[in-house]
């Protein structure tokens, strides 16, 4: 016997075998497929993916629905796949791609905007540049910092 989610996962393929590509990826049909064959591998160990194996299950049946028509399904499909999609990445390590590249740049564009302030501040002779400077090394090192991160869940094969 198949396991329950290459089932699940031919299902959904015979359903939406006419839609267009452009739909299937506005609608993020591969990392669906991909998140019900982890929710069924992790489903013996966590309650929540096992709890999940019922709303992915009803969400299948009307996926074709969901694709087509707007409406109260793909409103329900979309919050299955951000529910999923936050449940492995909290609970099981797996991370949309350039996650930590786009987070730590964040953060050091923040740290680099309010270390160039204070440098403004101390030096107002230079304060322009202090700025840009402070900015642009903030940016650049917490981005290669974020982009080793990646490289290790990438390594792991723990994209999403």
């Amino acid at each position: 016997m198949e396991s329950w989610s290459s089932e699940i996962i031919q299902t959904i393929d015979s359903k939406l075998e006419n839609e267009k590509d452009r739909e299937l990826r506005f609608f993020r049909i591969e990392e669906f497929k991909r998140n019900i064959g982890r929710v069924d591998q992790f489903s013996k160990n966590c309650p929540v993916c096992q709890k999940e194996h019922i709303n992915i299950k009803e969400a299948v049946e009307s996926i074709d629905e969901a694709v087509g028509v707007p409406g109260k399904t793909r409103r329900n499909y979309d919050r299955l796949i951000s529910r999923l999609s936050k449940h492995m990445q909290k609970e099981h390590g797996f991370y949309p791609p350039f996650h930590f590249s786009y987070q730590h740049a964040l953060y050091g564009l923040v740290a680099g905007f309010l270390v160039g302030f204070a440098l403004m501040k101390l030096v107002p002779a230079y304060g322009f540049e202090l700025m840009a400077t402070a900015v642009s090394v903030g940016l650049i090192v917490t981005y290669i910092t974020g982009s080793v991160k990646d490289k290790r869940i990438r390594h792991e094969k723990r994209i999403m």
